[in-house]
């Protein structure tokens, strides 16, 4: 009789687990430790099929290997050679796909040229960094380091002496190119550039991947990128950002406009003068703080953002969307989101499939709304003494209100209306497929319908006192 052996669900644990590893640690190497360290498998296979063979040998049980061990030892063995000898012949596995071109090489970069009178910078650096830093000068000062991923060092060599790092005048700007076109094509150059430039230029770059870092310029910046971060600081002019993808867009003290597009996580944006405008889909945590100019975003979701003005803080992520001290008219429309929304005027015009509404215009005159969620209850918080006329519909749901008499209510079988005036001011519309509608006053506690009341513990009963027995006859009381 032969018995089922455990070394087939052992080597499903360590595949497992070495791919929850690889999803848990996307920066560790871990195809590199696995084409030098994959041998290390077939060895514990073999001693624990050793141990299964000598016990069950003494049971009286017969034991070897079966048809699919056989083709899956082979595959393995297949498989790790395959990748060790793609590792031993410069094939690396990184984080975000295959870097190929052998070993490490790194050299240093100098190089500077005069710019008086000059307006641009412009780079051409395909793969790599670039920092530029605005500073009281006439020169552009070019430092920072080339890295060349190459089969020997010789070739490296060869390689850099082709691929220096050249600064050329054409017309009213300077062109920063690092020739790694020239680099063959079994190895690959690129280039992590510092800057320095006088404070006035305005800077242009296009690139495949690589940061940008860009502070205390005057001009404007145009950033082309299929992938990388942006930090801006202190700029005077315009930004135009095109990313294909990033995890980080970042600007602060930018003196005119915003144009952003691409993908990515992250944006954080303050201190800004001009007009922001963002287009893509940027799936992260957005912030958007102090505003100048009108803000226009459309991105993922089907979220569209559109205001005069942030003098406070926008900030947004996968779950929720709150905003406070901003300018109206407002527009905003998003899949599925909890909105909080406080100081705001003009006009709210505000759109949600699925989440809750939470608004608080905080003064008067009270800006008009238009709120509508198809899923979501809808609390709306208003001054003491705002004026109002008021329409708000639970379609599935109850509807309350803190203002008293001048607000009606009607249930016309599981919808509840609110209709009426407070003073004379500006129509506040409010709608719910399904959930609950709370108009109420500042300082008020929200009075939830019966339906969202926490249940009171029921008090227990008291005990009966027990009768006392009747005294037997003849006995007086």
């Amino acid at each position: 009789m032969r018995r089922r052996s455990l070394t087939g669900p052992l080597l499903l644990l360590i595949i497992g687990g070495f791919f929850l590893w690889r999803n848990l640690h996307p920066d560790t190497q871990v195809w590199d430790l696995v084409s030098l360290y994959w041998p290390f498998i077939l060895i514990a296979w073999g001693l624990l099929r050793l141990v299964e063979v000598l016990v069950w040998s003494r049971q009286g049980y017969r034991s070897g290997l079966s048809g699919g061990e056989v083709v899956l030892i082979v595959f393995l063995c297949l498989v790790g050679s395959g990748v060790w000898q793609a590792h031993r012949s410069g094939l690396n596995f990184i984080a975000n796909g295959v870097e190929i071109w052998g070993q490490q090489f790194d050299y240093p970069i100098s190089a500077s040229a005069p710019a008086a009178g000059l307006k641009r910078i412009v780079f051409e650096n395909p793969r790599g960094n670039i920092k530029v830093t605005g500073s009281d000068t006439q020169t552009v000062q070019v430092t920072g380091q080339e890295t060349i991923r190459s089969y020997a060092r010789q070739e490296a060599d060869r390689t850099h002496d082709v691929t220096p790092v050249e600064i050329v005048p054409e017309g009213d700007h300077l062109l920063v190119r690092t020739n790694q076109e020239r680099a063959p094509s079994n190895q690959r150059a690129s280039d992590d550039l510092e800057v320095a430039v006088p404070r006035g230029m305005s800077v242009e770059a296009r690139a495949g991947a690589g940061d940008f870092e860009i502070s205390d310029v005057a001009g404007d910046v145009d950033l082309t990128s299929d992938r990388g971060d942006v930090r801006l600081s202190g700029v005077g002019g315009n930004a135009r950002l095109e990313i294909g993808h990033s995890a980080l867009i970042r600007a602060s003290g930018v003196q005119g406009s915003i144009e952003l597009q691409g993908n990515g996580s992250d944006i954080d944006l303050e201190n800004v003068s001009g007009q922001v405008t963002v287009t893509g889909d940027f799936d992260g945590t957005l912030d958007f703080k102090n505003l100048a100019k009108p803000l226009q975003y459309e991105g993922t979701r089907n979220t569209e953002v559109h205001l005069q003005a942030a003098p406070g803080r926008i900030s947004m992520d996968r779950s929720q969307f709150s905003a406070k001290d901003i300018v109206g008219p407002v527009r905003l429309v998003t899949g599925s989101r909890d909105v909080k929304v406080e100081q705001f005027t003009v006009s709210m015009d505000l759109q949600t499939e699925r989440g809750d509404i939470e608004l608080t215009p905080g003064r008067t005159p009270m800006p008009s709304i238009d709120a509508r969620s198809a899923n979501g209850k809808i609390d709306l918080v208003l001054p003491q003494k705002a004026a109002f006329n008021l329409q708000a519909t639970a379609e599935t749901g109850d509807a309350i209100n803190d203002f008293g008499p001048p607000i009606q209510k009607e249930v016309n079988g599981r919808t509840a209306i609110l209709t009426g005036k407070v003073g004379d001011g500006p129509t506040i519309r409010l709608s719910t497929e399904r959930g609950w509608i709370s108009v109420r006053k500042e300082g008020s506690v929200s009075s939830l319908p019966d339906a969202e009341r926490p249940e009171r513990p029921e008090k227990p009963e008291r005990p009966e006192k027990p009768e006392r027995p009747a005294p037997p006859k003849g006995t007086e009381l």
